[in-house]
């Protein structure tokens, strides 16, 4: 029982076998959404519609365990890890199709697959936590790409400022709540790394690669989709 629930069981180590297990997991998920893609765009109601219940399963087991583990603690409870804002902005893509919410999206499921890539004090895959985790990374790290071929959707023109100014409010925001409540969100109490730079130093470097990051990865996706774009009867994507 401790090992599937309690909030001492032992965190993976990166590249762990646990760790291996979700990369396969992840990876055998996107392989069989790139080998579906007439069916994924044929079934595209129905499917999201899955993804979205599946997604709101995983609110409801991830709050679940903070209330009846932690008691609700705010300094871990809160939805203020970007991995949860990303999960509530990919149900309102699901609910709405709204290419502006993905656009933002898309951005900040970047972190994502840092926090996949290196884990920081996540549960192995039988722990319920565990098992949270991956749901949540595999929807947000895969929902651009299923957007991508459900709907014809792609980063509108310099939407990578748009998702820098919403990082910017969601950034202040934690760095006036951590301190409140003794928070880890953006970890940036527990740091992955540069553990010994001055508070300063290490959230300017934040802002600067994040804004590097984002535009590095528009360029990319504007030179890759630029001239590959799906038929007009497939961008059915609002931006409102």
């Amino acid at each position: 029982m401790e090992r599937f629930w309690s909030e001492d069981a032992a965190y993976l180590r990166p590249f762990d076998v646990n760790h291996w297990v979700y990369i396969a997991v992840l990876l055998a998920v996107f392989i069989l959404l790139v080998r579906k893609k007439a069916f994924v765009r044929e079934k595209r109601k129905k499917i999201s519609m899955i993804v979205l219940t599946v997604s709101l399963f995983q609110q409801v087991l991830l709050y679940t365990w903070y209330y009846f583990e932690t008691g609700f603690h705010l300094s871990v409870s809160l939805p203020l890890h970007i991995s949860r804002i990303s999960t509530l902005l990919g149900m309102v893509y699901l609910l709405t199709k709204n290419a502006k919410v993905m656009d933002i999206l898309f951005y900040f499921s970047l972190f994502a697959y840092g926090s996949f890539l290196y884990p920081m004090r996540v549960y192995a895959i039988e722990h319920v936590m565990g098992q949270s985790f991956l749901i949540n990374h595999i929807i947000t790290l895969l929902l651009p790409y299923y957007a991508r071929m459900a709907y014809g959707w792609k980063p509108a023109p310099f939407s990578f400022l748009k998702a820098y100014a919403a990082f910017l409010v969601y950034f202040a925001v934690v760095l006036i709540v951590n301190p409140l409540v003794d928070g880890n969100y953006f970890y940036l109490k527990f740091r992955p790394f540069f553990k010994n730079w001055p508070e300063l130093a290490y959230n300017t470097t934040i802002l600067v690669v994040v804004f590097a990051g984002f535009w590095g990865v528009y360029w990319i996706v504007e030179r890759w989709t630029g001239k590959r774009n799906l038929p007009l009867d497939n961008q059915i994507s609002e931006r409102r």
